[in-house]
């Protein structure tokens, strides 16, 4: 029977899924270049009676939020320096934070509580010339919090690192920390795959690249556990990342005159960028500003969408996440051909995202939909943001959690700005953020206002209907949208190192077996709820452009585009709670 999201109270509706992720350990190599570290409750410092829960970090930072004048509060910053002390660190403010913090300021925008982030280091006193561990910040920050004011306490949280639809939980095998999780391993193939000598198309093992060999996915289909079930998911012809050819037609996009004043609506996607495809060359703006600032990550050579091999180069193996933002991208175009799409690229080749790097752009979302309304420029304006990331936080149970990543969501709520996020691939119940903001009783936000269009949390459907066995649930879930074995583009230049099982040349003309990792079809499957999220982005787009939402005459009032937002929520996502 498919899965009905509109009983989604009803306890026989929900599948049943793990109280925790599945995984265990990150990876050496995600943690060694942030000098990160893995916050483990059986040995961490805590109060009593504080539960813990594990979580990836940046070991040697830590994030404050600023006063009204964008500055750190001198209370904050003296009893952050005592701990860091304490502990042996001397603490640093990041310097590079104070552009977007001058900006604010120019507009005029600071006061109150803002959204803005700063950054501190921890780092070697400067007549330390012994030998050291490398920095970590969690007993830095539970000193801190032991010792400052209560009403300061939340004003300075651990960096947290996420990944796409949240692989950021634990794993027993060593392998943790995996984004978006069904897809070929990027590394198989060096040099050793199981099956190589096949050259018959036709075989049962010929996806051998698949990354879950070990608990909890296995490379083997016919596994008898749940765990192992959800391993389907990456294999080629099983929903994985796999070539395919689009026979159709391309999305029609309406005319300039046949929108009618209206504005097309904006989307905004922060993932890995957006490569190369003439469906979304005319569509995407790959370099999105706040102001004079870009808003993202720029540095190419860390750009994966440009040809899905940075960390695997001497392989030639296509990245982990290869092709992730774009493939987001299209779906968002096929839900909402008229839509431009703003790439905000903010996940690191290695599929793992600081979250500092996420605050910023949000933060700078923020500040671009405030100055877009004040001065009028429709065009800047942002009416949808898709989120395909998350991550599981140390003690969401804490009263005094009060999460960064929540002031800037919030924001763009208030502004009108729709916010959708993938609910996370773990079959897990355990709150991951942002997907846990959703309004929903006993989380983070209680209840649905009437002043801001709510955040909505999406899980995955697979293509018969039923709920996919790798979605996570919970009752900040209240969207659902197909999440499996999805089509949508990927960059054309994308050609890794593997080639054709089996390739002959007769009769002056070449056959050969379907090249795993060549994409310059500019088509693709693959299975998330990654791709959950921005199918109903997209839609709510649309139903914004159908309502008349985005009419240039009302494009500057506030109030008329969250009612518009949720009018929108209504329509596509129902199973959100109305405001009391």
């Amino acid at each position: 029977m498919p899965y009905d999201p509109a009983d989604s109270n009803a306890p026989t509706a929900r599948p049943p899924l793990a109280p925790t992720p599945r995984r265990h350990g990150p990876r050496r190599d995600h943690l060694d270049p942030r000098g990160a570290r893995f916050l483990d409750p059986g040995t961490a410092v805590r109060f009593a009676g504080q539960r813990l829960q594990p979580t990836p970090y940046v070991g040697g930072g830590l994030l404050v939020r600023p006063g009204p004048d964008g500055a750190v509060e001198p209370e904050v910053l003296d009893a952050l320096r005592s701990a860091a002390d304490a502990e042996g660190w001397a603490l640093e403010v990041d310097p590079t934070d104070t552009a977007l913090v001058d900006l604010v300021r120019r507009a005029g925008l600071l006061g109150g509580r803002s959204p803005l982030v700063v950054r501190v280091s921890l780092a070697r006193p400067v007549d330390d010339t012994r030998p050291r561990t490398t920095p970590d910040a969690w007993p830095v920050l539970q000193r801190y919090r032991a010792d400052v004011d209560a009403s300061w306490r939340g004003a300075v949280q651990l960096q947290h690192l996420l990944t796409t639809s949240a692989g950021s939980g634990e794993r027993t095998d060593g392998h943790g920390m995996q984004p978006s999780p069904y897809v070929a391993h990027a590394a198989t193939p060096n040099p050793y795959v199981a099956h190589a000598p096949q050259t018959n198309p036709y075989v049962a093992h010929a996806p051998t690249p698949n990354p879950y060999v070990a608990h909890p996915y296995v490379a083997h289909p016919a596994g008898s556990s749940s765990a192992a079930a959800t391993g389907e998911y990456a294999q080629p012809g099983w929903g994985g990342r796999v070539p395919v050819r689009w026979v159709g037609p391309r999305p029609a996009r309406l005319t300039e005159a046949q929108l009618a004043g209206r504005r097309r609506p904006v989307v905004a996607v922060l993932d890995t960028g957006t490569g190369r495809h003439p469906w979304l060359d005319d569509v995407v703006d790959r370099t999105p500003t706040c102001g004079p600032l870009r808003i993202g990550l720029t540095d190419p050579a860390t750009d994966l969408e440009r040809s899905g091999v940075v960390t695997g180069g001497l392989t030639g193996s296509l990245d982990v996440e290869a092709g992730h933002g774009t493939f987001v991208a299209g779906l968002v175009h096929q839900r909402c051909p008229d839509a431009r799409i703003l790439s905000v690229r903010v996940v690191q080749p290695d599929g793992v995202i600081d979250e500092y790097d996420v605050l910023q752009a949000l933060n700078m979302l923020w500040v671009r939909q405030v100055l877009a309304l004040a001065e009028d420029e429709p065009d800047a304006l942002v009416d949808v943001v898709s989120l395909s990331l998350g991550y599981y936080h140390e003690d969401p149970a804490d009263a005094a959690f009060d999460p960064l990543l929540l002031a800037p969501l919030q924001a763009l709520a208030r502004l009108g700005v729709l916010v959708v996020t993938s609910a996370g691939n773990d079959a897990t119940s355990r709150p991951i953020f942002p997907a846990s903001f959703a309004p929903h009783p006993g989380g983070v936000v209680t209840e649905t206002s009437v002043d801001e269009v709510p955040l909505v949390a999406v899980g995955a459907l697979n293509p018969d209907g039923t709920a996919a066995l790798f979605s996570n649930d919970g009752p900040w879930v209240r969207a659902w949208r197909p999440g499996a074995s999805i089509v949508s583009t990927v960059p054309t230049t994308f050609d890794g190192g593997q080639q054709a099982s089996s390739r002959v040349t007769a009769d002056g003309g070449v056959r050969s077996t379907i090249d795993p990792d060549n994409f310059s079809s500019g088509f693709a499957t693959w299975s998330g709820t990654s791709f959950a999220a921005p199918i109903l982005a997209g839609d709510l787009a649309r139903r914004l452009l159908d309502d008349g939402a985005t009419r240039l005459e009302d494009a500057r009032d506030v109030e008329a585009r969250v009612e518009a937002g949720w009018r929108a929520v209504r329509a596509e996502a129902p199973g959100v709670e109305e405001p009391r």
